[in-house]
């Protein structure tokens, strides 16, 4: 998994700067044509909203899920997502919480935030295809600490924190 990390300051101005790192740093990177089902985890509804109207601004190929998704929209969206009809899938972690869905042929996910539970991030890395070219990305700042701390444990989070790089390689064994 890649992790980046941005500036910390004040709550308000962290939200933007986290919308900015994503439009402008991390999302360029998945614009390839190659690359297909991406799908982009994110735990707040206020930003997942956020995201959204961006993609549809920039006409992207798109489905969304998040907790309030009827289950003929779930149905429909997660058969186009698997037969590649959508480039990016936009979900909530409510939406993971809650319906506990299992997707297929993911072949990048990118976590807005840290996911406040820990399940949230190994459900998604769980579906990725074993193919040596697929990803995860998770953005993080030093106030997310205690969200990282749960996902990589005390001492790699301790080491992520204070770092004075801005990007990370994970890799599990």
């Amino acid at each position: 998994a890649v992790v980046s990390t941005q500036s910390t300051g004040a709550l308000d101005y962290m939200t933007t700067q986290r919308f900015e790192s994503f439009i402008h740093s991390v999302l360029p990177r998945y614009r390839s044509p190659d690359l297909r089902s991406i799908v982009i985890v994110i735990p707040s509804y206020f930003d997942f909203v956020k995201v959204r109207n961006h993609f549809k601004r920039e006409s992207s190929s798109f489905a969304q899920l998040s907790e309030y998704s009827s289950n003929r929209s779930v149905t429909n969206v997660r058969r186009g997502f698997a037969e590649g009809t959508f480039k990016y899938l936009l979900t909530t972690e409510r939406f993971f919480f809650f319906k506990r869905y299992t997707l297929k042929n993911v072949g990048h996910v990118v976590f807005y935030e840290a996911p406040l539970h820990a399940e949230c991030y190994t459900h998604y890395l769980n579906m990725l295809h074993t193919a040596p070219d697929h990803t995860a990305t998770l953005l993080y700042c030093k106030l997310d600490g205690t969200k990282l701390e749960r996902i990589v444990g005390e001492k790699q989070c301790r080491l992520l924190i204070n770092s004075t790089q801005t990007t990370h390689m994970i890799v599990s064994q």
